[in-house]
């Protein structure tokens, strides 16, 4: 229920240790006065941080399960969401500029995504709780896609969002243990606390945190309607559902798999029988991140429209492995959603029909499903 966060990642080293009590005396880092850092002058800004994270996971999650929710800042380096009461450390507390003169450039993981992760936890670990230890990535692979959405929806900004995401996938694919293995390859997020050994201690936090909110950002893309007023309608209907149906219950992977096959659309039936065994059984009981390219040629067609024809070539995944990618098209420089290929084989043949306007195709442009794009 918590999200340790390594200090030295915060401070960029700018300080050189967060245990050494002489940082803490000096007025100045390289700039003007800090001025006052006591907690309880970002108090009204607090409460009202908290009550828009709130009011953003209801609408998107159900209702609140409690009647009240403090927030409290603790002289550490982590922060944790207890029922209607969140821990979060005193550097988040500080005012940007305060921040930016300790040298902190990671903001919005400090502040925003940090804030929604642990309030989140109201829903994911509270309202809704997991069954074994090989379920908990629902509390905090939940967590931690929260509070990216948190983040993207109070900074008005997919570009902040996007890059959450890909710093995200980016540390999976990091040397997770002393023998050079990635932490993706360590082992599946249904593994849950055993992924954590002597020779790689961060592969919990890793694969469980970040792999487990890449999931369900996935799920999120597959699911939206970009050419709607309301793109995150289905995945809204989703999680709401699950928050219902389990509400005050402890909940499986299995059970949340048959929650998100009630929702699933057309495009995500890859097997014809309205089941995502495929999608659960190489993302969250399994290991894997492929890497796709697309080679095409487009060519005049008739009723002023271009005919594509090409390959989608996948490698370092098994033959048998699965996915649907999103196609986007530029046009007038803008990248607009135009589908879904569907990649069941290691190449792909293309032959299809666009628009004429459409200038360039590209594959997976908002990290839509959890793949490289070469």
């Amino acid at each position: 229920m918590y999200a340790n966060k390594d200090p030295d990642d915060f401070l960029a080293g700018a300080l050189h240790s967060l245990d050494d009590p002489a940082n803490f005396n000096q007025p100045r880092i390289g700039g003007p006065a800090l001025g006052s850092m006591s907690p309880a002058l970002m108090a009204k800004n607090m409460g009202i941080e908290l009550a828009n994270t709130v009011k953003m996971f209801e609408a998107f999650f159900g209702p609140y399960p409690y009647k009240h929710l403090a927030i409290t800042s603790i002289a550490y380096t982590y922060g944790q969401g207890w029922p209607t009461l969140i821990y979060l450390s005193s550097l988040s507390f500080l005012d940007s500029s305060q921040r930016n003169q300790m040298g902190i450039t990671n903001q919005i993981e400090l502040t925003d995504a940090w804030r929604g992760h642990e309030s989140s936890h109201q829903w994911w670990g509270h309202r809704v709780g997991w069954k074994t230890y090989h379920d908990q990535w629902l509390s905090e692979g939940f967590a931690e896609f929260s509070g990216n959405l948190y983040a993207q929806i109070r900074q008005n900004s997919n570009v902040e969002y996007l890059r959450l995401i890909r710093d995200q996938r980016d540390l999976l694919l990091l040397r997770g243990n002393l023998n050079g293995i990635r932490y993706e390859s360590l082992g599946p997020i249904w593994m849950g606390s055993r992924l954590s050994t002597s020779d790689s201690r961060a592969a919990y936090r890793v694969v469980i945190y970040e792999k487990g909110g890449l999931f369900l950002h996935t799920l999120r893309m597959m699911l939206s309607e970009p050419s709607s007023k309301e793109a995150d309608r289905r995945f809204m209907n989703m999680m709401q559902d699950f928050t219902k149906t389990f509400d005050n219950k402890p909940a499986s992977t299995e059970d949340f798999k048959a929650i998100a096959e009630k929702h699933m659309t057309q495009s995500m039936d890859i097997d014809g029988n309205q089941k995502l065994d495929w999608m659960f059984d190489q993302y969250v009981y399994g290991t894997g991140i492929p890497r796709y390219s697309l080679h095409y040629e487009m060519t005049p067609a008739a009723e002023g429209k271009t005919r594509v024809t090409g390959t989608l070539t996948r490698e370092f995944v098994p033959p048998s492995w699965k996915d649907i990618l999103a196609l986007y098209g530029e046009v007038g420089g803008k990248k607009i959603r135009m589908g879904w290929l569907t990649a069941t084989e290691p190449e792909t043949k293309l032959d299809f029909m666009i628009p004429s306007q459409v200038s360039k195709l590209l594959l997976n442009v908002n990290e839509d499903t959890l793949v490289l794009v070469k």
